[in-house]
């Protein structure tokens, strides 16, 4: 083990952020976590975005995870993903903590148990144990990118050598994890993949952000001055802002300004 480590910490994850991003993109960063991961025995990995509820919560946007898992890349084939959240998600009890972790997570370790729902769809898929580790953004307040790990491995086995190995484990996805903000930071923004704000309402905000009156927002995008105010008011109940201030202040936290 201790020379696996060895070979594994010469990944390029341990290199500068600001060279690699320039020679990676997406997809070699994504291979290089899979042929890692493969390397520890682990038969399934997926980096996914999760929004915490706090912007736009009852939006239909918002139930497209549970609908196709349009949020999830990596190692997963896609029918499992479709699969999991069209029939066992509803079941799965780590959905009642999943947006609240601050640490690893090992699913055995659920206090409210495991499900057996959840449980024997893993295991057809190969899969006796798993983990949750979330990963921190400049916008955790509003949503949390996190990895999940497959292993074969039993739970009381998969508990110890998750131990041995998180040391050193969890500070590589860290920087892999910070290595795909680099490349693909919009793309993996949610709350641009799932449009909760039209791209006019969009043009409004910025506009508005750079401190342009309504009026002359209205003439330069050819709409009435009662248009404008629309889009305004509907991006504060979007984001439950308090007023325009509030509103681009919260904009710009989660990266739509």
């Amino acid at each position: 083990m201790e020379h696996l480590i060895l070979q594994l910490k010469k990944q390029p994850a341990f290199q500068e952020a600001s060279v690699l991003a320039f020679e990676c993109t997406w997809d070699k960063l994504l291979h290089e976590i899979d042929d890692l991961l493969n390397q520890l025995g682990f038969v399934y990995f997926t980096y996914s975005v999760l929004t915490r509820g706090q912007i736009n919560s009852s939006s239909e946007a918002q139930k497209q995870r549970w609908n196709e898992g349009s949020d999830i890349v990596g190692s997963l084939p896609d029918a499992v993903i479709k699969n999991y959240y069209k029939d066992v998600a509803h079941h799965d009890p780590l959905w009642e903590v999943l947006p609240r972790i601050t640490a690893p997570l090992l699913a055995s370790s659920l206090i409210s148990g495991q499900s057996s729902v959840a449980d024997n769809f893993w295991l057809k898929q190969g899969v006796s144990s798993r983990v949750y580790i979330p990963m921190k953004s400049k916008s955790n307040r509003y949503w949390f990118h996190y990895f999940s790990l497959f292993h074969k491995l039993p739970a009381a086995e998969f508990e110890s050598f998750f131990s041995n190995v998180s040391e050193w484990l969890v500070p590589m996805l860290t920087r892999y994890h910070e290595l795909l903000q680099v490349v693909c930071e919009q793309e993996q923004n949610p709350y641009i993949k799932s449009e909760i704000l039209s791209p006019t309402c969009q043009q409004v905000m910025v506009m508005t952000a750079q401190g342009m009156p309504v009026k002359r927002i209205a003439d330069k995008l050819a709409l009435t001055e009662e248009g404008i105010t629309y889009h305004i008011t509907r991006a504060k109940k979007v984001f439950g802002a308090k007023n325009k201030t509030h509103l681009v202040s919260m904009m710009h936290e989660v990266g739509l300004l």
